[in-house]
């Protein structure tokens, strides 16, 4: 050992990956994806030029795989192996489109189409010249392995999740909306008048689901474009937004007061129909003037510009109402809002499954690691009633994406009762695997990492000497504004709402004392922050109508007046947020997974180098414990991923979730059982009930066999229980789901009651007689406890 040294502020840069492939750095080949080539002509000369390159890259890392030594070599052997099986899919998928059924060659090229209308419209409403827009390898890659499960309900890789692994800010989003675009086409292709929901995206987080919803808006308007010029006679494409009531109202009646009120120059707080500021196709401001009711208790959302192809109406719905009436046909939802399947009859004719149309064949679950711990338990658990009702003549095919997860294995298979593939596989190199390799700072920059940790004075005082020294820095930067740009605004990451308030009072109070301070000491002049504005802030403390107004400054770049200079946010922002002028980060202690550390800190440096100082606090002993190892912790940061669980089948969360996951896929597949005030006539349709405990005895199998005879006894005992109270008349109606604090006794003799409700009989699980305390959320899933403060007077 030569030198050994010691630091009180440790750092590191981590690399950023960067897609490759076919460009003039690549030593295999190089080819041209562009995406207008491909909308002209079905030529797939470029794409077997890819997929060539690729089998050579493979065949160069068996050299180096055969030189080593074992147990080595047997497992790059197996990393090969899935690489080939890779290339012998994309191989599948070229040749489909070139040489199968002629729908097929026409679907894939509408779709890079639409997919190449879709990012001009955007270039245009941002008032930038039209690029030549082109798919990175990877991309159109993973799109080519699943064409041909698209293209058929009976494809053996139907019961095959293709896991999108790739760094965050690859462009994870386009290569999933892609396999969209082809399966909505094709469905029109091949039987005009088939339409209903062909895709189902599913996300966890609000922001996350709303931002997905702006992207997906534009596609959908460009899919719809086509379709009216090369398909006048199919069935309308339309995107939904299926979400709680939380984010949009669930009525029409409701959307509508809501823009009365927005009219009157009020701004309502909670839910609201204004979910886009802009027009996803022409770039106008839109507002609530953009949103009527109109005949027919029917929402419309068009655009005022006269110029406009959607000045009539946009394809797009926010309401439940809208949602059911029309079945758009890609539906935009989080997790939460399948619970409703044990409740609303609507939801077994939004996925089709009586006809006329077919069922879903797409379902995308993005930010999979997201699905984990009690919330992924309730989901596969559920899960299981919602892929029964889609399955028809096939399974829907399943892709799912993530940037940091561990055993994605198992976790695929106890949610979604599937194999797991992850595109793009492993190589040799944890550097290299042919569709991303690691960059050079000079390509793409690199995100260092800076750990602070000051036991000499509180966390609270430490935060506002980072953040004023930070904020003053970037003011004395002796750079263009273009630069200034990316480190102008501040963000601030929070592990808990307490630590992020305080902070907050501090942003309006102590950091302009301390940078007023820090400007006499360097002589120059100070930076003004919150002179005439607070802080953004993202947390689920903020009103719903605020989130979009708030996105839409994040994106306002400096010199703008608008440019804000902090932004404080708690783990909402981990994934989904998606704007490349970020650079600056300061994080408020360890967050609890290295997942949610990644996810987080990755909001910033995308576009130019990122500085991210974690601020951790010397009174834990787990934030000491990663100042003492920052430097290794962060040199192998994926490895440090903490592995994902979800067990649907375990007997607590049978007894949580098992009577509602049962009415759930009955009303969905039981036609005649649907309608609220059918669940009395259970013993007409025994063999049809049978039919649907099978189904789950058989998944139950697949996963978690242990559980097989328990849970089969759990479910007859409960249709058992039903069909006695329904004989008896103390069951006539499923019930309706009520406020849990709703006194007011139910109608009639539900099945259903709402868990956590104020019933004569208290919840308890596992359920006996009727009601059944059935959840309406993932997430909550104990009833609350009200505690109460009583001040007594004092005996005199």
């Amino acid at each position: 050992m030569a030198e050994v040294t010691t630091t009180f502020l440790p750092s590191h840069e981590v690399p950023l990956a960067r897609p490759s492939g076919g460009d003039d750095l690549d030593p295999f080949g190089t080819y041209d994806l562009a995406m207008r080539s491909l909308a002209v002509q079905c030529d797939t000369a470029d794409l077997r030029a890819m997929a060539d390159a690729y089998e050579k890259w493979i065949q160069a890392r068996r050299a180096g795989a055969d030189a080593m030594t074992a147990p080595y070599r047997d497992q790059a052997y197996t990393h090969l192996g899935l690489a080939e099986e890779c290339a012998r899919r994309i191989r599948a998928g070229i040749d489909a489109v070139e040489s199968g059924d002629p729908q097929i060659g026409r679907a894939f090229r509408l779709m890079n189409e639409a997919m190449v209308n879709q990012r001009d419209a955007q270039d245009r409403a941002r008032g930038v010249p039209l690029s030549g827009q082109r798919w990175r390898p990877f991309q159109i890659a993973f799109i080519l392995m699943n064409i041909p499960a698209l293209a058929s309900s009976d494809h053996g890789d139907r019961d095959v999740v293709d896991l999108l692994w790739f760094p965050t800010g690859g462009g994870k989003t386009e290569a999933y909306l892609g396999c969209i675009a082809f399966s909505i086409l094709l469905r029109r292709l091949r039987r005009a008048d088939d339409g209903g929901v062909s895709a189902v995206m599913r996300y966890t987080l609000r922001l996350l689901t709303r931002q997905q919803f702006e992207r997906a808006a534009g596609l959908i308007c460009a899919l719809e474009l086509v379709r009216r010029r090369e398909l006048p006679a199919a069935t309308p494409i339309s995107l939904g937004l299926w979400v709680g009531n939380q984010a949009t109202p669930n009525k029409v009646h409701d959307a509508g007061a809501i823009l009365e009120k927005m009219a009157a120059g009020e701004r309502p707080e909670g839910s609201t129909p204004v979910q886009l500021l802009r027009c996803p196709w022409c770039g106008s401001d839109m507002d609530h003037t953009n949103y009527d009711v109109v005949e027919k208790g029917r929402l419309v959302m068009r655009c005022l510009s006269r110029d406009c192809e959607f000045d009539d109406e946009l394809p797009l719905y926010v309401t439940d109402d809208d949602v059911y009436r029309v079945r758009p046909s890609l539906v935009i939802g989080t997790v939460d809002k399948f619970a409703l399947m044990t409740w609303r009859s609507e939801v077994g004719r939004l996925l089709s499954v009586d006809g006329p149309d077919s069922r879903p064949d797409l379902i995308v679950q993005d930010e999979l690691h997201l699905i984990s711990g009690p919330l992924g338990t309730m989901v596969g658990l559920y899960e299981s009633a919602f892929d029964l009702a889609c399955t028809g003549a096939g399974r829907p095919k399943v892709l799912a994406s993530t940037a940091t997860i561990r055993r994605a294995e198992q976790q695929v298979r106890n949610v979604f009762d599937r194999c797991s593939v992850q595109f793009p596989p492993p190589g040799l190199d944890p550097a290299d695997n042919y569709f991303a390799v690691e960059a050079s700072p000079e390509q793409k920059g690199t995100r260092r990492y800076v750990g602070v940790m000051a036991p000499g004075i509180s966390q609270a005082t430490m935060l506002i000497w980072i953040y004023s020294a930070i904020l003053q820095s970037v003011n004395e930067l002796d750079v263009d504004d273009d630069v200034r740009d990316d480190y102008w605004t501040l963000l601030g990451y929070f592990n808990s709402l307490r630590v992020l308030g305080s902070t907050y009072l501090q942003v309006l109070d102590d950091i302009p004392h301390r940078i007023d301070v820090l400007a006499e000491r360097h002589e120059r002049d100070a930076r003004e922050i919150s002179k005439d504005k607070e802080p953004v802030e993202l947390t689920s403390r903020v009103d719903q109508t605020k989130i979009p107004e708030a996105m839409g400054l994040l994106e306002t770049s400096y010199p703008q007046a608008d440019s804000p200079d902090l932004v404080l946010a708690t783990n909402m922002i981990s994934v989904g947020l998606d704007i490349n002028r970020l650079g600056l980060m300061v994080v408020a202690g360890q967050p609890q997974s290295t997942s949610e550390y990644i996810q987080s800190t990755s909001r910033v440096g995308r576009r130019n180098p990122g500085l991210v100082v974690v601020a951790l606090n010397a009174q834990r002993s787990r934030d000491a414990s990663h100042y003492e190892s920052f430097v290794p912790f962060h040199r192998a940061l994926y490895r440090e991923v903490e592995p994902t669980t979800a067990t649907p089948f375990a007997s607590r969360a049978r007894d949580r979730g098992a009577h509602g996951t049962l009415v759930a896929a009955v009303r969905m597949i039981v036609a005649a059982l649907r309608e609220d005030g059918s669940a009395g006539r259970i013993d007409e349709f025994r063999s049809e009930v049978d039919a649907v405990i099978a189904g789950f005895v058989a998944r139950a199998h697949r996963i978690s066999p242990d559980e097989v005879d328990s849970f089969a006894d759990q479910l007859d005992g409960l249709v058992r229980t039903w069909a006695d109270c329904a004989s008896s008349g103390l069951v006539d109606r499923y019930g309706t789901l009520r406020h849990p604090r709703d006194r007011k006794p139910a109608k009639g003799h539900p099945l259903l009651m709402s868990a956590g409700g104020s019933y004569p009989d208290p919840a308890s699980y596992p359920v006996g007689e009727p009601p059944w305390p059935a959840l309406s959320s993932m997430r909550d899933v104990d009833a609350e406890t009200d505690l109460y403060v009583k001040y007594l007077k004092e005996d005199s």
